[in-house]
């Protein structure tokens, strides 16, 4: 996703400052940066942060919600069971 991206869901969901705070940190992690837009507006329909929620909190609960929403695998057909 890009920057601009990323402005526009935070902005449409009244996390415009919590984008500002987090612009640094979500460009250096690289968070975001292979994430569909309607992965992040999924999170946000999902989850309510604070507006003092720090970056580490934030990018703990993206990453559960998005291992949370990955498809579940059949072990079996992984491992020739």
């Amino acid at each position: 996703m890009t920057e601009e991206q990323m402005k526009d869901v935070f902005g449409s969901y009244g996390y415009k400052e919590l984008f500002t705070r987090f612009k640094t940190p979500l460009y250096v992690t690289g968070l975001l940066d292979e994430v569909e837009e309607d992965v992040l507006e999924d999170f946000f329909d999902t989850i309510e942060l604070s507006s003092d929620v720090f970056f580490d909190e934030f990018r703990f609960w993206f990453q559960y919600f998005s291992v949370s929403k990955r498809e579940t695998y059949n072990y079996g057909d992984i491992f020739g069971s």
